[in-house]
């Protein structure tokens, strides 16, 4: 056998690159699933609060080691994994002139930045038109996916107004109250729908909050008299939804319109754990801020020329936090508290924080999603599929063809496990259609070796040797192989380059499965006979 040794390197180095290529793949869908249930279950059995934290901390590691591997490993389609098809529109009603016309380019590029961290693979988020955004996203959950993508992310580090001040605006708002809707109002003064939160806030019930939004969008003028100028204007601000004494509340903030600093000036958002000495914080999980040189020196002159007043964190128009200024802070940084155990809130925010604002908000204009359960059943109806028609045609070909059918049989396999490496080496994703091919690929490859095997047998039954047999055999049907390969090749690489979404990824996985059908349906095949002629010594060949 003319260059043995090299053929044989060469096999081996290509099925060392292919288990290199194949082994995220399997650590992704098979070692780290494991792994994650495992340690969900340990949590699930904590029984210290110092166990939660160390397991909650193993359970960020292992996201961010899967956010790695997923990035070499070979992706499943919504089809297969489920997730999520949103159709996104801009509202542009409050964009000035000049920032509508590159409105929706902004938001996609902040949005694929955003989908990129949030660690989806394969994402398909394109232009749809003037001022729509196509998003699908395999295998994400769908209030995480949604709260990712939609919220604008604006955040605002604004005044809050002295506790005078404060006082004598709400006492206006009661008076307002009482002469125009009295007749609406518990006892007939605003103060009854406020309640006292802590030493210095004031909160609303939840229930209780439709009513109040409006009265103060009412009393605008006179927190506002004309006569103020804009920089001093004042807002009421809500902040997020707490339970507090049993009661559902949102506390209250009167601030200052204008904010001091805003998230342009974010250069890092990372999770943390509490550390602070509030109690009611203690478990939870931060989002700590580091500003940029320029935003640093503005907020130490900021927070140096307001000691002892309070500073709010206002993202998306809720106050996150609102800390006293105990002193100038020259660090440039700050803190988001989410007041809650689950990490995956504050990583969430963290994403889209680093990821800065949309230019205006977008709003969801059609939603489809694939559940998980509904991919799985497609994953074992398609693998299912492909595994049946793959042992009929195995055990077909062992029957009639022998010992060559059994090395057609070993050519398929690695025909199949090829494709797979190299569709996972070039980040594509397999979908329905691409299990298709796959199985399309098999019947080419099944075709091949037949031709192959059907002429040896012609060569030997003119009465030639087992050897000139087998040469003159794979020779002969090595042009009509070539042939069929490429012309359908061709046919795929139309498809592709004309094609949209599933259709791209069947004729990529049949491209590919069909250059490398010529690899191991002549190359590879043509070795094992070799082998077995020359080295094992066969002076016939089972055909």
């Amino acid at each position: 056998m003319r260059y043995g040794k090299i053929k044989l390197a060469l096999i081996i180095i290509v099925i060392v690159a292919v288990l290199y290529s194949l082994y995220p793949t399997y650590q992704l869908y098979f070692s780290i699933p494991k792994r994650e249930n495992y340690l969900k279950n340990l949590l699930s059995n904590a029984q210290t609060k110092e166990d939660s934290a160390r397991i909650q901390s193993e359970l960020v590691d292992l996201e961010g080691e899967k956010i790695k591997i997923h990035k070499r490993a070979l992706h499943l389609g919504l089809d297969l994994v489920g997730g999520m098809h949103l159709v996104l529109e801009i509202d542009k009603s409050q964009l000035a002139r000049g920032e509508v016309k590159d409105a929706a380019d902004r938001a996609q590029e902040i949005i694929k930045n955003r989908v990129d961290q949030f660690g989806v693979f394969e994402p398909i988020i394109q232009r749809m038109g003037e001022d729509r955004i196509l998003v699908q996203l395999p295998g994400v959950d769908r209030a995480r996916a949604k709260s990712i993508i939609g919220q604008t992310a604006l955040l605002e580090f604004k005044l809050v107004a002295e506790e005078r001040f404060t006082a004598e605006v709400l006492k206006k708002i009661d008076e307002y109250s009482k002469k125009v809707a009295k007749d609406t109002l518990k006892e007939g003064s605003f103060f009854n729908y406020l309640i006292d939160v802590g030493k210095v806030d004031l909160g609303v019930d939840e229930r209780d909050l439709p009513y109040v939004s409006r009265l103060l969008e009412e009393v605008d003028t006179i927190i506002n008299p004309p006569s103020r100028p804009e920089r001093d204007q004042y807002e009421f601000l809500f902040g997020p939804l707490e339970n507090y004494e049993g009661k559902r509340i949102r506390r209250l903030y009167l601030l200052k319109k204008v904010p001091e600093l805003t998230g342009k000036g974010i250069a890092s958002a990372r999770v943390d754990a509490y550390q602070g000495s509030n109690i009611n914080l203690a478990n939870t999980w931060i989002v700590s801020l580091k500003l940029n040189r320029e935003a640093t020196r503005t907020f130490a002159s900021v927070t140096g020329r307001n000691v002892g007043r309070r500073l709010a964190i206002v993202l998306d128009g809720v106050v996150r936090s609102a800390p006293v200024i105990q002193e100038r802070i020259p660090s440039g940084e700050a803190m988001i508290t989410t007041g809650d155990v689950n990490p995956e809130r504050a990583r969430d925010l963290a994403i889209v924080i680093r990821s800065g604002s949309l230019p205006a908000p977008v709003l969801v204009i059609e939603e489809r999603s694939v559940g998980p359960a509904l991919g799985l059943d497609a994953i074992n109806k398609g693998i299912k599929s492909v595994v049946i028609a793959a042992i009929l045609v195995l055990i077909f070909m062992a029957f009639y063809y022998k010992l060559s059918g059994l090395i057609a049989d070993c050519a398929l396999f690695f025909n199949i496990l090829f494709t797979l490496a190299v569709l996972a080496s070039l980040r594509a994703t397999l979908t329905l259609p691409g299990l298709a091919a796959l199985a399309l690929t098999v019947g080419m490859g099944v075709d091949a070796n037949v031709l192959i095997f059907e002429r040896i047998r012609e060569e030997l039954r003119f009465g030639r040797t087992v050897r000139a047999a087998v040469d003159t055999g794979f020779s002969r049907a090595l042009v009509t192989i070539i042939d069929a390969n490429v012309t359908t090749v061709i046919t795929a690489l139309v498809l592709y380059f004309f094609g949209t979404g599933p259709i791209k990824g069947f004729s990529l996985t049949l491209i590919f499965g069909l250059l490398i059908n010529l690899f191991t349906a002549v190359f590879l095949t043509k070795f094992a006979i070799d082998a077995l002629l020359t080295k094992v010594g066969l002076r016939s060949l089972p055909i």
